[in-house]
């Protein structure tokens, strides 16, 4: 588990990790477990918003977002969960760092920027590669597919 504070965010990122999304039980346990993990390192408040960015590829990455509200009760949290389950990741890279690879489904180009879309089954050897070379975009993904070029 990686966790990076962003702002007034964290990110948390869950490499190789798949989560049956319909299974509450499974959902409840890792937000305990991503909750407690949290408060150690940093103070979350009594208000928590999740959102879980969902790839077969990569994994689990989390934006936790947490809110302080005015009144306690009972010293709970209040968690809300978003689950981002069709959104796709790109991959920013650099023009001179594209390859022909039969893993690449698209290649956008938006804002002067270059991102691949990859194919659902990658090779983890050819993948390690790609996020050394790259910078995952899984929030702003639908705008660039939606908005870019597509080369």
């Amino acid at each position: 588990m990686i966790i990076n504070k962003i702002d007034n965010y964290y990110i948390i990122k869950l490499p190789n990790t798949k989560i049956d999304i319909f299974d509450l039980d499974e959902l409840e346990k890792i937000v305990q477990k991503i909750i407690l993990k949290v408060n150690r390192k940093y103070n979350v408040n009594n208000c928590i918003h999740l959102e879980l960015y969902l790839n077969d590829n990569y994994g689990i990455i989390i934006k936790l977002t947490d809110y302080k509200l005015p009144f306690i009760i009972n010293n709970e949290k209040n968690v809300k969960i978003t689950i981002h389950a069709d959104t796709p990741f790109l991959y920013q890279i650099d023009y001179f760092d594209i390859e022909k690879r039969d893993e690449i489904k698209n290649i956008y180009y938006y804002k002067n920027k270059f991102y691949l879309e990859l194919k659902d089954n990658i090779n983890k050897i050819e993948y390690l590669k790609l996020l050394e070379l790259s910078e995952i975009i899984y929030e702003d993904s639908l705008d660039i597919i939606d908005k870019g070029i597509k080369i």
